[in-house]
């Protein structure tokens, strides 16, 4: 029998939890820094390895999709990421819009985002909990009784009746991960680019069958406990979600929408236990920013305490970036749930869901059989 807990077992909090404030959290680059000219072309001229004009061009463009057609990177509010629908779907005014039961309901837009290039779907009741309580240039988030929602100087309104959030994830590629941390890898963007693509479809579907929808990437709250609600998977010691199917190599977008939805099952449990032995991630990350120590719920300055989990230290990971010249996602290289499908690997994982007691072992081997280990960016251009 899988073994499932219910979500406040798996990501309880404090009375005194407090909505997170986005604003002014970020960390600014450097004049040579992370995505600056500068740097660029102080690393191409340095010849330094994974960091040519080519490889800066192929991780480059796969963020095209990710912007919106006047060239801005995509935001809340715009692009597909629009509010308002985009007018691709007419439902005609006389046509009564489309209900069924939330069950159906739900197996329908699960389908449907498949389709458009979700890896999984699920879905949970909307908690207000990890809404943020500003957007990231400060107009506050608030709740009102209106149909549909929108946007002003002052402030960002959902509805009332948006009580159903759509959670998918979409693949971050497994073979190009293996040559991080440079400047040649596209995986992160080429997966911002099919969330931004995925959730306005899926968005613009649910609008076509006579229900309002607001699609959402990293902006307007915590993607991470939502997407564990509706039963995608589980924050592991990086303080990432990792799934089953693609361990931490996927990234999330939602639509909250008023088409009622049945909330879906938690993800098997596992992961936190497997998490607690391996720390592989810990033993590899270049910034020490991942804890070794247990869950808590407290987090270092700016990591919104409150939750029980592993924090990770934003700022010091950040800063990394920008040392380095690129996004980092070494955790994401090493740990043990990032592999190829297979059954030798499916084998594994059954025996993490069911038998926690190999789980030193299963972290043992992993290291010696070599996963995760960085590969030469020089041997990327010469592969078939």
């Amino acid at each position: 029998m899988v073994r499932r807990r219910r979500f406040d077992e798996n990501y309880p909090t404090l009375d005194s939890y407090r909505r997170y404030n986005p604003v002014g959290k970020g960390v600014k680059s450097s004049h040579y820094g992370y995505q600056t000219e500068a740097g660029k072309q102080l690393r191409i001229e340095k010849g330094l390895v994974g960091f040519s004009l080519l490889d800066y061009a192929f991780r480059d463009a796969s963020y095209t999709a990710d912007h919106t057609f006047d060239g801005s990177r995509s935001r809340m509010d715009s692009g597909f990421y629009s509010w308002s629908p985009l007018g691709f779907t007419h439902k005609p005014d006389a046509v009564s819009r489309w209900e069924e039961s939330q069950e159906h309901a739900s197996r329908v837009v699960t389908k449907a985002a498949k389709f458009y290039g979700a890896v999984s779907v699920g879905f949970c009741e909307l908690d207000r909990r990890w809404i943020y309580s500003h957007t990231r240039d400060g107009k506050v988030f608030v709740f009102e009784d209106v149909e549909e929602g929108y946007v002003t100087e002052e402030k960002a309104v959902i509805p009332d009746s948006h009580k159903w959030i759509v959670a998918m994830t979409v693949p971050m590629d497994l073979e190009e991960t293996m040559y991080t941390p440079t400047a040649m890898v596209p995986s992160g963007g080429m997966a911002y680019s099919r969330m931004h693509i995925l959730a306005g479809t899926v968005a613009e579907f649910i609008r076509g069958l006579g229900w309002h929808a607001i699609p959402s990437g990293n902006d307007m709250g915590f993607n991470v406990p939502i997407a564990i609600q509706a039963g995608l998977g589980h924050a592991g010691r990086m303080n990432r979600m990792i799934t089953w199917e693609r361990g931490p190599l996927v990234k999330i977008c939602k639509v909250f929408t008023d088409m009622p939805l049945a909330p879906s099952p938690p993800a098997p449990e596992g992961i936190l236990e497997y998490c607690g032995v391996c720390k592989k991630c810990v033993k590899h990350c270049p910034s020490g920013s991942i804890s070794e120590g247990p869950m808590t719920f407290d987090g270092p300055p700016g990591g919104n305490p409150g939750v029980y989990r592993w924090y990770c230290d934003e700022g010091k990971c950040r800063q990394y970036w920008d040392d380095v010249g690129t996004s980092c996602t070494i955790c994401f290289r090493v740990c043990a749930f990032s592999k190829p499908p297979g059954a030798l690997h499916e084998t594994v994982k059954w025996f993490i869901r069911n038998v926690p007691q190999l789980n030193r072992f299963w972290a043992w081997t992993d290291d010696l059989l070599g996963y995760g280990r960085m590969k030469d960016p020089r041997e990327y251009w010469e592969e078939p």
